[in-house]
């Protein structure tokens, strides 16, 4: 895999660099930079880690301060399973999530790459959430490189207990989405995410019906 490293600053490299090389090698990364790093659609600006088991916060922020010594380090939220601080500069999140991983994370240079199926099921489930476009163009972007058709699967592999219904609603609602500047690459300044959108929801509600019709 080429990474698109041009989608993150260089001080986000080097802390992702740190992360790989002193934390728990079953952290991932996932979210808009994971997708970034894969695809090279946007820039983005954060780093988000998942790991599928319990955090201690108190030894994960004693760990950070030791290996970020000679940095600039914030911590910004603290709650059970979750730490969100800044380092030089670069929001950094470290979250639990139990979900069931469909792919293995792909270790390529600094990250650990969540796969393509998880970034689109935490990305769903993202839209059932909160209302940020960065989410709906990400999934317009995603839907050029992954049948939109196969979310369906994907998320009931997940999700066996949960419908569709949220995030097709949440997807619906494209057009009252207010949208907020993103540094988009070249190649995708003229994807319309609202027609692109559109398409992805006619496309999973129709398989949808076709799956419910197999059973």
């Amino acid at each position: 895999m080429t990474l698109h490293t041009e989608t993150i600053t260089g001080t986000m490299q080097r802390v992702a660099g740190v992360v790989f090389e002193n934390l728990d090698p079953e952290y991932y990364l996932a979210g808009g930079t994971a997708l970034a790093l894969c695809i090279g659609h946007r820039k983005s600006v954060d780093l988000d880690y998942f790991i599928s088991k319990p955090i201690d916060t108190l030894v994960l922020k004693e760990k950070i301060n030791e290996i970020f010594s000679g940095a600039s380090v914030e911590i910004l939220f603290e709650q059970k399973n979750t730490l969100w601080c800044v380092i030089d500069g670069v929001k950094v999140s470290f979250i639990s999530r139990f979900d069931t991983l469909l792919d293995p994370a792909q270790a390529v240079d600094v990250f650990r790459l969540a796969g393509m199926k998880d970034i689109t099921v935490m990305k769903l489930q993202a839209v059932c959430g909160r209302e940020e476009y960065k989410d709906y163009f990400d999934l317009a972007c995603i839907a050029e490189v992954a049948d939109a058709r196969s979310w369906v699967s994907w998320w009931q592999e997940v999700y066996p207990t949960q419908d569709i219904t949220s995030w097709v609603v949440a997807l619906s609602a494209v057009d009252s989405v207010q949208k907020i500047p993103i540094d988009i690459a070249e190649s995708f300044k003229t994807k319309d995410v609202s027609e692109d959108i559109k398409r992805v929801v006619q496309e999973v509600t129709k398989q949808a019906q076709i799956l419910a019709g197999n059973r």
